[in-house]
């Protein structure tokens, strides 16, 4: 059946992973609401949360298309837009997908709360979330934002992560809140089931809500509005979204372009008690016209009777459906159960009584149609049909359930609430008995699985054994005897038990007869592990699991288990003990050890002075750029062999990752310090060989005393780490003990920082452009944007530093979205730079290794409606091989997007050649380095040859940068140079310079 294109009534089908809730529920009935006012169908299809839901179930009844929550495939979209089918998110993005996008912002709630709780008298304000959740992180985003506004930087002690977005995470974070001591008064939850459950947890270990600690949360959930006390939250306007969404889709069938930018709607503060606030004045109320006042106010049944109907009629599957007019109050047209695979199905079941169905199809078809085609709608004039996809275990093998009634009819919102958590609840039934259909099936199929019962002792990997209380006979199966390998019992079908015991080692003896006399007499759960000889005198560990079997009287006549040779285990478990303490690489303790050990110390012995030595490789960065990551982790092993031959107990090495040791020295004084100091600078500088090469290493090297500097582990690594900056800013090779003075530079830094945050804050960072202009006709056809600061405090701060400062404290993806929305909105108001081939954006070692980058370098220029072919993004060779395979997985999104790559400083490094031929490039740029001698020295001409003729045999644009003369020109261009770059052409200008410089690319 092809779409249908000529029908009275368009039809928006809506993609959900569940019928009712807080968030469906509304959505549900917004839109139930909107397609009765505005004479339009509606297909709702319950996915489930499965986020591959890819079943092209109603496609053809479809003229648009909203998904909900990413519940469909990218797939699934991808085909709904191929056939014309416009289609709309609620709550998630498809970029680069044509899907337009409908948003709560979710930074709204939480600046709303944290401005509440501020006027409140609220100073210090913490976080709770789950990280891992999209929304999540926006919303931490958000109070980051807000809580260095207020604070002057965020505080990650007042950040509190937890492992879920429900009640469960929730009391983490109240357990983590009391372990801490957490000096913050109020908290906002990512979520009101994080808050609900942050709240009882704290009232269960004795901490006042709000009088001690105000809770917060997200969402306006149903339950919120009845916790004690009730839950202050931030309400994403669910009705306000959905209306928008439907009233766009209407646009969109009736002809309206696509369009890429993000529909937003503002979150609502919704200010209840759990806040602190005892005011009725400031209260929150719901508007009684609104859907969620309907649902929250439904009259009828008590929850009690609603629960019983749903428990029952669900578990009669399918045909409970005949009851649900008389339950609920619902006019149900007529409802179907279809089985299906991916392409195509055929009903099963009608339900009739009290129904209509459609009288032009057979009710005992057996054909199989399309399954775009689901549900059979001819006949059907203004309806609702809901379509529930359950799985059922089987590959690609579906059951359709699909209820159809009419929008004819009054409407009423509450019931029609009920009815669909009783869908809800009925799908779970349903693929709960389809499931277990399913296993039935699989056993049937098993029969022989019931034959080898009889054998099973014999052919199971545990040895299982039978010991006769009443005659102390033993019986076992060969299993055990091939654990033990002995020869001697092997031909028994019985053994004395006392035989057995003389096999278990005798350090073990004790503890296990303990546990078979608590089992036997007092009914404890037999589990234990011990050592038991093989025939070779080498033991094994083993897990013994039994239970008793008792006479009428509760005596214990056998005893029956198995043992598991758990020696691998227990081998393994050590293993991860020593992967939890001790470096994978070097092996030496790790940054977790070497805490631990000087927490202990200072426990054990408060008044032993001792020594916490820092030290970082002045020079492994350059070794490890140049040669590889194998190199410099063989350069990191050969030093810990030199350290360890002449550093030993009591005293101890760590590395704490990268280039960076820790030593604890069970010295006294500064002189001892000294001395060891120095013979470790010295240890790591003996060379290592390299293909015929000597490496050398140097180190600085810090030095912290406790308890002069401090009195925990934190702030003498801290200080010690002080002291070794100091050291590498005296050329390195040097060793520097702490004082307070040094304190002054730290500050300073911070200081420093302080000014870069608040010129990201006020704008104060401004965007450069340098042209690149083509060789043969001169003219600029691209630009490559670079970050400019004059600070009202600092002056004109060079480049370098202020991005290095930003990489050290953490801010350079900050930095890094900020400049990329500044390019953005010159981009907007330029048609100069509109008319480039692409303009370029530098990017960081740290930037590309973010989890997320490439996602939000689309979705950031998507948000401005500009073409993602416009954008270059620029990396280092050292950014490139930071983390080589996360680097190219964000690369290949960013390049299949349309964004082109170019990797910059070309030729400055040892990989080149091979980082060419595996990173998804578009463009090579010539380091100047290499540009400036290239008239004088001929070696340098004929390398500058090479790379280009390298860069565009492998079909790469090649840029050269740093072209300052006339020859550089010449040189260049005959060499076949594709753009030019350098103070030659211009220097990095403000656009409105260049725009009145250089005419637009289009009017040549």
């Amino acid at each position: 059946m092809n779409r249908r294109v000529f029908d009275k009534r368009p039809t928006i089908g809506i993609i959900l992973p569940m019928l009712s809730g807080f968030y469906m529920g509304e959505l549900n009935a917004t839109l139930r609401q909107m397609a009765k006012q505005h004479g339009v169908n509606l297909v709702f299809i319950r996915s489930g949360h499965r986020r591959d839901f890819d079943l092209s179930v109603a496609l053809h009844h479809l003229d648009a298309l909203m998904v909900v929550l990413h519940s469909a495939s990218d797939h699934l979209v991808q085909t709904a837009l191929s056939k014309g089918i416009p289609v709309l998110s609620l709550g998630a993005s498809y970029a680069p997908l044509d899907v337009e996008q409908f948003i709560s912002i979710q930074s709204d709630g939480v600046k709303a709360l944290y401005r509440w709780l501020l006027e409140q008298g609220h100073q210090r304000i913490g976080f709770c979330g789950d990280l891992s959740v999209n929304d999540v992180r926006s919303r931490f985003k958000a109070y980051q934002h807000a809580a260095t506004q207020h604070q002057g930087a965020f505080n990650p002690e007042d950040f509190f992560s937890v492992s879920n977005c429900s009640l469960a995470g929730g009391r983490e974070a109240a357990v983590e809140f009391v372990q801490r001591n957490s000096q913050c008064t109020a908290v906002i939850c990512a979520t009101d089931h994080n808050a609900i459950g942050m709240m009882e947890q704290l009232k269960h270990l004795q901490v006042a809500v709000p009088n001690e600690v105000a809770v917060v949360g997200i969402d306006n959930v149903f339950f919120g509005k009845q916790t004690q006390p009730p839950l202050t939250t931030a309400d994403q306007q669910l009705e306000v979204l959905a209306r928008r969404a439907f009233s766009r889709a209407i646009e969109r069938i009736q002809g309206a372009a696509f369009s890429n930018q993000i529909n937003q709607v503002p979150q609502k503060l919704v200010i209840r008690q759990s806040c602190g606030n005892h005011n009725p004045t400031y209260e929150s109320t719901e508007c009684p016209n609104s859907i969620r006042h309907a649902l929250l106010n439904v009259e009828g049944r008590s929850p009690a009777e609603i629960f019983e109907n749903f428990y029952s009629q669900a578990q009669n599957g399918f045909n409970s459906i005949l009851d649900a007019q008389s339950l609920y109050g619902n006019n149900l047209d007529w409802a179907c159960l279809a089985q299906c695979d991916q392409e195509q199905y055929h009903i099963e079941s009608w339900v009739e009584q009290g129904m209509t169905q459609p009288t032009t199809l057979p009710k005992q078809s057996t054909a199989s149609d399309d399954i775009r085609d689901f549900p059979f709608l001819e006949g059907c004039e203004h309806f609702v049909a809901t379509v529930m996809p359950i799985a059922t275990g089987q590959k690609n093998q579906w059951q359709l359930v699909a209820v159809v009634d009419s929008l004819e009819d009054q409407q009423n919102i509450g019931t029609q609430s009920v009815f669909n958590n009783y869908l809800d609840m009925l799908s779970l039934f349903i693929e709960r008995d389809a499931l277990l259909n399913t296993s039935t099936l699989r056993q049937k199929n098993s029969q022989q699985l019931l034959q080898q019962l009889k054998v099973v002792s014999n052919s199971s990997n545990d040895g299982i054994w039978d010991w006769d209380l009443t005659s102390n006979k033993l019986r076992w199966n060969s299993r055990l005897v091939n654990m033990l390998g002995n020869e001697n019992i092997s031909h028994k079908r019985y053994i004395d038990c006392d035989q057995l015991f003389q096999f278990i080692h005798p350090e073990d003896i004790d503890q296990l007869e303990e546990h078979i006399q608590a089992h036997l007499v007092d009914k404890v759960a037999f589990k234990t592990e011990f050592r038991i000889r093989k025939h070779d005198n080498s033991y094994i560990w083993v897990q013994a699991n039994g239970s008793a079997v008792r006479n009428a009287q509760g005596h214990a006549v056998r005893f029956i288990g198995s043992m598991t040779d758990v020696t691998e285990q227990r081998e393994s478990a050590a293993k991860i003990h020593h992967m939890a303490y001790f470096d994978a690489l070097t092996g030496v303790a790790n940054r977790r050890k070497i805490m631990e050990e000087i927490v202990e110390h200072i426990s054990v012995n408060p008044d032993k002075p001792r020594a916490i030595m820092l030290m970082d490789l002045n020079r492994f960065k350059m070794i490890n750029d140049s040669f590889g990551h194998h190199v410099g982790d063989a350069l990191l092993c050969h030093i810990t062999k030199e350290l360890e031959s002449v550093l030993v107990e009591p005293h101890t090495i760590a590395r704490l990752g990268g280039d960076e040791f820790l030593f604890f020295c069970h010295v006294s004084n500064a002189a001892q310090a000294n001395q060891i100091a120095s013979m470790i600078l010295r240890t790591i500088e003996k060379p290592m060989i390299h293909e015929e090469m000597e490496l050398v290493s140097q180190g600085s090297l810090g030095i912290s005393f406790y308890p002069s500097d401090g009195h925990s582990p934190e702030e003498l690594v801290k200080k010690a780490d002080i002291a070794m900056y100091q050291a590498k800013q005296l050329g390195g090779r040097k060793v520097v003990h702490y004082n307070d003075t040094m304190e002054a530079t730290t500050q300073s830094l911070i200081r420093f920082e302080h000014h870069l945050n608040r010129a990201l804050e006020q704008s104060e960072i401004d965007v450069f452009y340098q042209p690149q202009l083509c060789h043969k006709t001169q003219r600029v056809i691209a630009v490559e944007a670079l970050a400019r600061w004059q600070s009202e405090a600092l002056g004109f701060v060079p480049p370098s530093q202020f991005i290095q400062v930003a990489e050290n404290a953490g801010m350079i993806s900050r930095l890094g979205e900020y400049i990329l929305n500044r390019v953005c909105r010159d981009v907007q108001q330029s048609a100069w730079l509109q008319s480039m081939s692409h303009i370029s954006v530098n990017i960081s070692a740290r930037q590309l290794v973010q989890p997320y980058f490439a996602d939000e370098v689309i979705q950031t220029i998507l948000n401005y409606r500009l073409p993602l072919s416009l954008f270059c993004i620029e990396i280092t060779e050292t950014a490139a091989i930071s983390d080589y395979d996360l680097c190219v997985k964000s690369l290949e999104k960013l390049r299949k997007a349309g964004i082109t790559i170019s990797l910059d400083d070309f030729g400055t490094g040892f990989s080149s050649l091979s980082l060419l031929k595996k990173l998804p490039l578009s463009e090579v740029k010539i380091d100047r380095s290499f540009i400036a001698d290239i008239i004088k020295d001929q070696s340098n001409l004929d390398f500058v040859s090479t790379m280009i003729l390298m860069g565009r045999s492998l079909g790469y644009r090649v840029v050269a940068e740093g072209v300052e003369t006339a020859e550089h020109v010449s040189s260049l261009s005959e060499l076949g140079v594709d753009l030019l770059q350098g103070y030659y052409f211009s220097k990095p200008q403000p656009i409105s310079q260049l725009e009145q410089q250089y005419t637009p690319l289009g009017a040549v």
